[in-house]
């Protein structure tokens, strides 16, 4: 079962956070602060994490982004990501995350997410 078929709530406007460099112990904290701190400026109902500049991902960064994700959530919120580099993706897919997030090969098919209608 994807994220998608999981979400009870609408997407109707997103922000982008770009990650950039190595997200490791020292950096993830960090990440998932920008995150939260985005979508809270922002007070967007999607958002979107592009990881495409990611050139070093460890478990801290995905201790980081489940948290980032369960708080989004918690809040009605909704949290994806996009164009993940060989790094991150081989994390995500060797601990099957793709059942927990919606991955996008692509930023734009991730905002093409936004309006979508809630599923009840």
């Amino acid at each position: 079962m994807s994220g998608r078929e999981r979400e009870r709530f609408a997407c109707t406007d997103a922000i982008v956070v770009p990650i950039r460099g190595e997200i490791d112990i020292a950096t993830a904290d960090d990440m998932h602060d920008r995150i939260l701190r985005a979508a809270g400026l922002a007070g967007r109902s999607c958002v979107v994490v592009d990881l495409s500049g990611v050139v070093f991902f460890d478990a801290s960064g995905v201790r980081a982004l489940m948290g980032a994700y369960r708080r989004l959530t918690g809040e009605g919120r909704h949290m994806v990501l996009a164009e993940p580099t060989s790094v991150p993706a081989r994390i995500l897919d060797a601990l099957q995350l793709h059942e927990i997030f919606d991955v996008y090969p692509l930023v734009e098919m991730a905002l093409a997410h936004v309006n979508r209608p809630a599923r009840r």
